[in-house]
C-alpha cells in the first residue's frame, strides 16, 4: 500500500519537441515509480507531458496502487465534467485515484493544486509550465526542470539558483545534458530524493532553533521573575525589622539596581515573544546592563530628592526605609521603559548654559 508520507511531484509540460522528449518522459515516469514517488497529472492529450510519463510510470511494473492522483475540474465549463482519462486505466485502475475538485475552471483548480504537492517535473511547455516554475520556486519545494527540449521549463532553469532553491549547481547542470538517457532520467529523480531531503533538513533545523529561542526565553522569563522577587523582598525586609540607617540605605540604593534589571529582562521576554528583537547572548547581557543604569540613575535621582528634603539630624533607619517599595517601583518601571529614560536622559541639558549664552550675546 502507498505510505502518506510518500511525496507526490507534480508532471507539467507537453513533449511537442520530438520523439526524444517522448522518450524522455517515459524514462522520467518509470523512475519516478522506482523511487516510489507518487505523480500528479491533469491531462490525458497526448501534448502534454502527462501522457508518457504516466506510461512509463505504470510500465515499471513497481507503481503502488493509487499512486497516479488524476486530479481535474468537475465543474469547468470547457470540459462540461469530463475527466482526463488514461489509456492505462483501462488494465491499472488500481493505479490511479479521482481527485474532483469544485472550483469552476481548469486554472484555478490545476494552481491551487501546487500547493499540495511536494515537487515538480517541468519539460517543454509555455506559459503554465512557466507560472507553474514560478509558483515552485516561490514556495521552495523541489524542482526538475528539464532545459534538454526547450520551452518554458528551460526559462526555469535559467531562472534556479543554488542560493535561493533547493538545487545544487552539479543538479542544475544535470537538468540541462544536451543528449538524453534512462541514466539522466534516473539522476534526475534522485535530485528530488535530496531536494526533499534538504528541505526536510531545513525544516528540521528551524524548529531546533524555534525550540532553542523558545527555551532561551523561558529561561530569561524566570530569571526576570527571580531579579523581581528579589527586589520586592527587600520591602518586608526594610519594613519588618529595624534597621540602622546604613543598612537601610543599602538596601535603599539596592532594590532600584534589582528592579531595573528585572523590568529590562521583563521587557526583552515581551519583545522576543511578539518578534520585535531578535534573541541573542549580546542583546540579553546588554539589556541587562542598561536596565542595571536605568534603574540604578532612576532610583538614584528618586532617593537624592527624598533624602535632601529630611534633615540630616532627624535622618533614621526607619525613615530610609520606608521608601524602599516606591524605590523598587522606580526602578522597575525605569528599566521596564529604558529607552525612555535614555531619550530623556541624553536631552537633558546637565549644565545650565543659559546665562554663558546671554552674555556672548551682549
Amino acid at each position: 500500500m502507498l505510505a502518506a508520507s510518500d511525496p507526490t511531484i507534480a508532471i507539467v509540460g507537453n513533449v511537442m519537441a520530438g520523439q526524444d522528449a517522448d522518450a524522455a518522459a517515459e524514462h522520467l515516469g518509470r523512475e519516478l515509480a522506482k523511487a516510489g514517488f507518487r505523480i500528479a497529472v491533469y491531462a490525458s492529450d497526448p501534448m502534454f507531458l502527462d501522457v508518457p510519463v504516466v506510461r512509463g510510470y505504470v510500465a515499471s511494473q513497481v507503481a503502488k496502487p493509487r499512486s497516479i492522483d488524476l486530479r481535474y475540474p468537475l465543474n469547468d465549463p470547457k470540459t462540461q465534467g469530463q475527466r482526463p482519462a488514461f489509456a492505462e486505466e483501462a488494465t491499472h485502475a488500481q493505479l490511479f485515484s479521482l481527485k474532483a475538485d469544485r472550483r469552476p475552471d481548469w486554472e484555478m483548480s490545476f494552481y491551487q493544486s501546487l500547493n499540495e504537492v511536494d515537487g515538480i517535473l517541468l519539460l517543454g511547455g509555455g506559459q503554465t509550465t512557466l507560472i507553474s516554475g514560478v509558483v515552485a520556486r516561490g514556495r521552495r519545494i523541489a524542482i526538475v526542470a528539464v532545459a534538454t527540449f526547450g520551452g518554458d521549463a528551460r526559462k526555469i532553469w535559467d531562472a534556479l539558483q543554488p542560493a535561493t532553491d533547493l538545487v545544487t549547481a552539479d543538479e542544475i547542470s544535470l537538468m540541462a545534458r544536451p543528449t538524453w538517457s534512462a541514466e539522466a532520467a534516473a539522476e534526475c529523480v534522485r535530485s528530488l530524493h535530496a531536494q526533499l531531503a534538504r528541505r526536510a533538513e531545513e525544516e528540521r533545523q528551524r524548529k531546533l532553533e524555534a525550540l532553542r529561542q523558545e527555551t532561551s526565553v523561558r529561561r530569561h522569563a524566570q530569571l526576570a521573575v527571580a531579579l523581581f522577587v528579589a527586589a520586592w523582598l527587600t520591602v518586608p525586609l526594610a519594613w519588618g525589622a529595624d534597621l540602622s540607617l546604613p543598612v537601610a540605605m543599602w538596601l535603599l540604593f539596592l532594590s532600584p539596581l534589582l528592579a531595573g534589571v528585572s523590568g529590562s529582562t521583563i521587557r526583552l521576554v515581551f519583545d522576543l515573544r511578539q518578534g520585535v528583537v531578535p534573541l541573542t547572548p549580546q542583546s540579553a547581557l546588554t539589556t541587562a546592563a542598561l536596565g542595571l543604569i536605568a534603574g540604578g540613575v532612576a532610583g538614584l535621582l528618586f532617593v537624592t530628592a527624598q533624602m535632601t528634603t529630611v534633615p540630616e539630624a532627624t535622618m533614621s533607619g526607619k525613615q530610609a526605609s520606608r521608601l524602599v517599595p516606591f524605590g523598587v517601583v522606580v526602578g522597575f518601571i525605569a528599566g521596564l521603559t529604558l529607552d525612555a529614560v535614555f531619550r530623556k536622559l541624553a536631552a537633558s541639558d546637565v549644565v545650565d548654559l543659559s546665562a554663558l549664552e546671554a552674555r556672548k550675546r551682549t
